[in-house]
């Protein structure tokens, strides 16, 4: 079940993503930027997240997660960095990753073109 401030779909492009608005936004070029979109975590993210923070941090490689999960803040296809994350204020940070987990709790997509759940 999604939570009201986001919502799970499938992509085209992602797969399965989730789509919200956080309440204070991340900065990216000297805007606050409140749209997201999410896509669920692949193996690659958790090395990646590993590689820069490690495992015994675990509120870290959270964000380290987020940050690779990310495709899209506001208007910005671009990469999110674990540093933007780290400036997230605490209930943006727990509404990312109330998607995260709603993405993981989910399951995987049987078909990414089917639109019909």
């Amino acid at each position: 079940m999604s939570d009201p401030e986001f919502k799970v779909t499938l992509d085209e492009q992602y797969g399965k993503t989730a789509t919200g608005t956080l309440k204070h936004g991340l900065e990216i070029a000297g805007k606050l930027e409140t749209d997201f979109t999410m896509r669920e975590a692949l193996a690659g993210d958790m090395f990646a997240a590993e590689d820069k923070v490690g495992l015994d941090k675990p509120l870290a490689f959270s964000a380290a997660m987020i940050a690779e999960q990310l495709v899209k803040v506001g208007r910005y296809d671009m990469p999110v960095t674990y540093n933007m994350i780290k400036k997230a204020k605490p209930g943006d940070y727990a509404l990312l990753r109330k998607a995260q987990e709603a993405l993981e709790e989910e399951g995987e997509p049987e078909q990414h073109g089917d639109q019909n759940t």
